[in-house]
């Protein structure tokens, strides 16, 4: 047994192994166990982005109307910063893109 692996045995209907299978071939799955560790992986992310996702809505919900103005003018506040960055890259990129021009006759680009 490799170290910090638990073997287990499970009993599964024809048509579920069967999924399985063809899953793992799929998606390329070194081994059946690499399949199911990251079936459960991806099962844990799920259950604790629900987790987030539940603790946030009750945060939320739970907000005093001055805590919701709050969090609105925090929320313009935000929207105006990144809108200013924004438009601040891009007017960095146009310069990027913009045609060097020659000084004197050397042909020196600055």
């Amino acid at each position: 047994m490799t170290k910090g692996k638990e073997r287990l045995t499970v009993s599964l209907s024809r048509e579920c192994a069967r999924f399985l299978r063809t899953f793992r071939a799929k998606t390329h799955s070194p081994s059946m166990s690499a399949l199911f560790e990251k079936i459960v992986s991806d099962l844990q992310a799920r259950i604790k982005s629900e987790e987030l996702d539940e603790k946030m809505k009750a945060y939320y919900d739970n907000l005093s109307p001055s805590e919701i103005e709050e969090e609105h003018a925090w929320g313009k506040l935000g929207e105006a910063a990144l809108a200013s960055l924004k438009e601040q890259e891009g007017k960095e990129l146009e310069g990027e893109r913009a045609p060097r021009r020659h000084l004197g006759s050397s042909g020196d680009s600055r």
